[in-house]
């Protein structure tokens, strides 16, 4: 019970930390896409650190990953985005290995997508319902599991994860996610609902991803940054999958 008062009091403190992050998100346009681009960035920093000592390569691996990222960004064309994107595969594939691999190529496409996303007239109303879907993805997922406990869901992947706590995280983003869209005025069908559980999945899928790339690597968290939360890849790693599907798919113009 100790224990589990402290990881909760440290878990409460790292969220008093990012409260000035959430409050400049929610000062909208250009604030939102300023802070979005952050969280971001810091990731990708974060990933640089994990995977080399090298100091020149973690720079040109930030750089490549970051102007790849630029490409949507700053709507270059699209000779610009192959070529940077051929650049990224080809310093991945000599240098890192496959587990190292697929996270730089995860963390490229956010960084890119956030781009793409951030000239949608419907950035704000967007990323207000992914924001508030995962964070309460993990809420409940950490409450549930927390309280519940029972069978492990991936324990060669991630141990401290169990089943009741991934059916939490489901029921709660699911719950947000409904909650968001009656806010913004929207009528609530059946499609929006598959599609806010849809993006609850999504979101414990880029923790899983996150959880088997740290694995690779034999560490825990992948920085001290943020207390009980560990750094900015460990608590943004539900939006790996999910800012990227409403960036690259049709399913972004439901909020036009």
């Amino acid at each position: 019970m100790k224990d589990k008062l402290s990881d909760i009091s440290r878990r409460m403190t790292g969220t008093i930390l990012l409260l000035p992050l959430l409050v400049l998100f929610f000062f909208g346009e250009p604030y939102s896409k300023i802070t979005v681009l952050i969280c971001a960035a810091f990731m990708v920093m974060e990933y640089s650190f994990l995977v080399t000592k090298n100091i020149n390569l973690r720079i040109i691996l930030i750089g490549i990953i970051g102007c790849f990222g630029s490409t949507s960004l700053f709507l270059l064309g699209p000779i610009y985005h192959l070529v940077f994107l051929l650049l990224l595969l080809v310093l991945l594939f000599k240098f890192f290995s496959y587990g190292t691999i697929i996270m730089g190529i995860f963390l490229a496409m956010l960084l890119y997508s956030i781009g793409n996303l951030s000239h949608n007239e419907s950035f704000q109303e967007i990323m207000t319902f992914i924001v508030f879907t995962v964070i309460s993805v993990d809420i409940g997922a950490y409450i549930i599991g927390r309280c519940v406990g029972g069978p492990k869901l991936i324990p060669l992947i991630s141990p401290a994860k169990t089943i009741s706590g991934a059916i939490g995280g489901l029921v709660g983003g699911t719950s947000a996610g409904i909650g968001i869209f009656f806010v913004l005025n929207f009528q609530i069908t059946f499609w929006l609902f598959l599609l806010t559980l849809f993006v609850a999945v999504l979101a414990q899928l880029g923790d899983i991803t996150a959880s088997f790339f740290k694995r690779s690597i034999d560490t825990k968290d992948s920085a001290k940054t943020i207390p009980g939360h560990g750094g900015f890849l460990d608590r943004f790693d539900g939006y790996l999958y999910v800012i990227p599907i409403f960036a690259l798919l049709p399913i972004n113009g439901l909020f036009v």
